[in-house]
């Protein structure tokens, strides 16, 4: 059995690239703008798999209960790191609100 990440697209965060002077100039997307729709269409499609399969055992098509654990499970965290990363945001928003000019 492999094991499949819940978004490779997310990999970038654990190794994030360092900041230059040409920062500005990159080739690639990775605004927070982007982590975000990411992080929400990875919550979205995790939940439309674990909807399936919850059905697919209510009808009898499939026994395998570890199966639909593991797809709830991965449901569950997509939703909690799109809404951790919403938090920090926030919280990183209001800390700069509440700075003296």
């Amino acid at each position: 059995m492999s094991i499949n990440p819940i978004s490779p697209n997310l990999v970038h965060l654990l190794n994030p690239k360092p900041i230059s002077a040409d920062s500005n100039k990159t080739d690639e997307p990775g605004g927070f703008a982007d982590v975000m729709t990411e992080a929400l269409r990875t919550a979205n499609q995790t939940e439309s798999v674990d909807r399936a399969s919850t059905l697919q055992l209510l009808m009898g098509g499939t026994d395998d209960l570890s199966g639909i654990l593991l797809d709830a499970q991965k449901a569950e965290l997509s939703l909690q790191l799109a809404l951790q990363i919403r938090n920090k945001v926030i919280d990183a928003y209001n800390e700069i609100m509440r700075m003296s000019i």
